[in-house]
């Protein structure tokens, strides 16, 4: 894996049709514009480890981003927001309509749209 240390403004140029170019933001953040093709997906990485397995040779994240520790915190939260939409809803059986669609947002958040 090739890494590069950028200053803003700065461009990396992939082939000769696709660029990313760096600009920094306050904190730790970073804006990052990308220009491709139509026919290439760009996606952003936790978006796309909901239905892919991360890329091999990527450094993992020093600062806590979206990784496997972060997917287990949020399927575990997933869990328990299920287990009291349940409690909710047999208490309150006429809120199954909305409780279902709560589930399929909480589905998402899961990333079980996959499945």
């Amino acid at each position: 894996m090739l890494t590069l240390r950028l200053k803003s403004g700065e461009y990396v140029a992939i082939g000769s049709e696709i660029a990313v170019q760096v600009f920094r933001q306050k904190g730790n953040s970073f804006e990052l514009a990308v220009k491709a093709p139509r026919e290439v997906p760009v996606c952003r990485g936790q978006l796309y480890e909901r239905k892919n397995p991360r890329p091999e040779g990527l450094r993992e994240s020093p600062d806590g981003a979206p990784g496997a520790k972060s997917r287990g915190r949020r399927a575990e939260a997933a869990r328990q927001i299920e287990k009291i939409l349940s409690r909710w809803v047999e208490s309150h059986p006429d809120l199954e309509e909305e409780a279902a669609r709560l589930r399929e947002e909480v589905s998402r958040l899961k990333g079980e749209e996959e499945g």
